[in-house]
């Protein structure tokens, strides 16, 4: 297994071969100029050794837009023995191209 893709799927709850054995979630929040921030990174660790980073920030605005902006990463922290996961980043800039990409390379 050595494409993202089959990680973040698992992430989702998605079936698939990668397993999570263990997720750690950490959280925090912050004002810029009246706006409220919020972050969260959970780092999730997988059977085979690989661990995996997905944070999400977004500003606590109202906002009628389907698809709000948000900013979601994926990170590979530790690759598993033998293997290289790629790509080893992905960002996005809102949940709908998080989907849109997720389904795409599962289908």
């Amino acid at each position: 297994m050595n494409k993202l893709v089959s990680y973040v799927s698992a992430i989702h709850g998605l079936p698939g071969p990668a397993t999570i054995v263990r997720q750690d979630v950490s959280t925090e929040t912050w004002r810029e100029q009246d706006i409220e921030v919020h972050k969260q990174e959970i780092t999730f660790v997988f059977d085979n050794g690989a661990v995996i980073r997905r944070s999400i920030e977004w500003d606590q605005v109202s906002s009628d837009a389907l698809c709000a902006e948000c900013w979601i990463d994926y990170e590979v922290i530790e690759h598993p023995a033998g293997l290289s996961i790629n790509p080893a980043t992905q960002r996005f800039d809102n949940v709908c191209r998080e989907t849109f990409w997720l389904r795409y390379h599962t289908a």
